[in-house]
């Protein structure tokens, strides 16, 4: 059942489930909700007290006021782990919750106990900013479906699309229901973004999750790209790609991701 609580102005929207030390699983910006963990949150939640949450102006929680990016979502985080009164916590993000999961661990690594990153990168590859500007301004003139196909295509295999259609629409539906505006803001921020500098802060056990083809542009110039460079980065961090994954490995190869989490996240378990 979700739940309510107030972040320096906006109201959050948050779901615990499960027993055992903390797990916070961070969305990224596409599905925009808690609900893009649905084929995890069940399985972990054996294990671990669950914590899924809408970030801010994404999904149910309000933006408030102020600017929205990676900055302001990892200082959320924080303010939302004190409110419930969660000292430590493994973090698991994906794309966007990657970002804000990397910047949270390097500021507080003595609050993360284990880190996940999925499909996430420590800046976003520059040959893409022509591209994203003008999916920003054709979503600015026609909303967000006007970048509703193209993402989809981009971001499932087409096996998985085509046997897939009531999950790419409840993948769609998530996607339109994006603010365009914050969505442009939040896109727009993580063309900015930059934590390369800020990898060997990062001092919890880390694996970083990448899908074998996924050629979206956080994933670099080309596949993997991204992946190995947080590899590089992170000190004694571990890489696992699937095969044949796109940009949501959690989606389209569920089975083989929870595998690889699972395994994993095993020591810092309930047991």
């Amino acid at each position: 059942m979700s739940q309510h609580v107030e972040i320096d102005g906006h109201d959050c929207v948050y779901e615990l489930t499960g027993h055992g030390p903390c797990l916070t699983l961070l969305h990224s910006v596409g599905l925009s909700t808690r609900e893009g963990w649905r084929y995890q949150r069940d399985v972990l939640a054996q294990h671990f007290q669950v914590l899924a949450y809408d970030i801010r102006g994404l999904g149910q929680s309000s933006r408030g006021s102020g600017p929205v990016g990676a900055d302001r979502f990892a200082h959320d985080l924080g303010v939302l782990l004190t409110t419930l009164g969660i000292e430590k916590t493994a973090l698991m993000g994906v794309s966007l919750g990657g970002f804000v999961a990397q910047k949270f661990a390097a500021l507080h690594p003595e609050r993360v106990t284990a880190l996940v990153l999925v499909s996430t990168a420590p800046k976003i590859f520059a040959g893409f900013a022509q591209r994203r500007s003008e999916r920003n301004d054709k979503i600015r003139a026609h909303g967000m479906n006007a970048a509703a196909g193209p993402q989809v295509e981009s971001h499932f295999p087409d096996d998985f699309l085509r046997s897939n259609p009531d999950v790419i629409d409840w993948y769609k539906r998530h996607y339109l229901a994006n603010d365009p505006e914050i969505y442009i803001e939040v896109m727009d921020d993580l063309g900015r973004y930059d934590s390369t500098g800020d990898l060997t802060r990062i001092v919890c056990p880390t694996l970083i999750v990448a899908g074998e083809a996924d050629h979206s542009s956080v994933a670099g110039s080309v596949p993997l790209e991204s992946a190995r460079a947080l590899q590089a980065g992170i000190k004694d961090s571990q890489l696992v790609t699937i095969p044949g994954a796109f940009h949501y490995p959690h989606i389209d190869h569920a089975g083989a991701f929870n595998a690889v989490v699972a395994g994993f996240l095993q020591p810092f378990a309930r047991s």
